[in-house]
């Protein structure tokens, strides 16, 4: 309960930093001169913005459903979307991503996968979405810089994450040639560890599940490759929202540099960040885009603000649509201590 007390009060101080940063800006900006730009804007292309979740979350739910492939062949992309659904309005409502354990949970209940397997395919799947997005990043950062330079802050962004991705790489890498070295290893420490030992077997059985999970990257060459295209689909079409926001907005940019503005924005929820990204968004949005030199301040914010609510909105409506149709409660979602149990069945099986 105590733990519980202190993570609600966490997440409330920051979101009332979140709020604060956001006033802040409208205020420095001037919250009449956004107003007229956020009303001058097109419904039709802020829907089209919108809209590009649909598809973008399809193709996330056949990823994972050929991920998943080496722990069970028939696992049902239906599930995976509503899953995928779920874990997405989470994480964005909460800034500590209960949601990769919460999809991974409701997916093991509703498919037999097994909690551990599931997370673990997750980490893959966000290595894909690492690996895409970097990608995508640098072609288009060399396309955009062949018209006009790039500031630093843009060239740092993209070598800390590619370092960080060949960490997560090497890891996973190791973690599938070598499990029985590892499994040993871990079995032979944890043996000696106090109040750690009788578990021994526990996270011997963990630790290999994980790793069976982490198979779904080092399946046939063709399979990867599958994978790798529908990541840079996924990405090209949740990117084009930016595009479709400037159009909205009546403000010349090239598809090119919208979407290494949208992949920088994508790179940037690695970040720490307030829930709902209330502030932040705003924030990183007004930055990278200046970076760009795309246009002025006022006229930025006021896209920043439309774009995050355009964003925000399908997202909490499919995650409370996928609440109702998979038979699982908020309180059962919300509680980690369940996905890491793993020991209750969740909602109604028979969906």
């Amino acid at each position: 309960m105590g733990s519980n007390k202190k993570n609600t009060i966490r997440i409330g101080v920051s979101l009332i930093v979140g709020i604060l940063l956001l006033v802040a800006l409208i205020w420095w900006t001037g919250i009449d001169e956004i107003g007229a730009a956020i009303g001058s804007a097109s419904p039709l292309w802020l829907a089209a913005a919108a809209a590009v979740i649909l598809p973008a979350y399809i193709l996330r739910a056949i990823r994972w459903k050929l991920l998943l492939y080496p722990v069970k062949k028939t696992v049902r992309v239906s599930n995976t979307f509503w899953s995928t659904a779920i874990g997405s309005m989470v994480n964005t409502l909460i800034p500590i991503r209960l949601g990769e354990f919460v999809r991974a949970y409701i997916l093991g209940e509703k498919e037999g996968t097994g909690f551990a397997p599931g997370l673990s395919s997750i980490v893959v799947e966000r290595t894909l979405d690492l690996i895409g997005l970097l990608s995508i990043g640098i072609v288009t950062m060399f396309l955009v810089s062949a018209q006009a330079g790039l500031s630093s802050l843009v060239v740092n962004i993209f070598t800390a994450v590619a370092v960080f991705i060949a960490v997560v790489l090497a890891v996973i890498i190791a973690g599938i040639k070598k499990e029985d070295l590892i499994i040993r290893l871990l079995t032979r420490i944890t043996s000696k560890i106090p109040f750690v030992k009788k578990y021994t077997t526990r996270i011997a059985d963990f630790a290999s599940s994980l790793i069976k999970g982490l198979q779904g990257l080092s399946q046939n060459p063709k399979m990867f490759i599958t994978n790798m295209s529908i990541t840079w689909i996924l990405w090209l079409i949740y990117t084009s929202a930016t595009y479709f926001t400037f159009i909205a907005f009546n403000q010349p940019i090239s598809f090119v540099a919208a979407i290494l503005g949208g992949t920088l924005m994508s790179l940037s929820h690695i970040l720490p960040a307030t829930p709902g990204y209330v502030g932040s968004y705003e924030i990183f949005w007004a930055l990278i885009f200046l970076a760009l030199s795309v246009t002025e301040e006022t006229t930025l914010v006021a896209m920043g603000v439309t774009s995050h609510l355009v964003g925000l909105l399908p997202i909490v409506i499919l995650g409370f649509i996928s609440v109702v149709w998979l038979g699982v409660s908020f309180e059962e979602i919300f509680s980690l201590k369940k996905y890491v149990g793993a020991t209750k069945p969740l909602g109604n099986q028979n969906q």
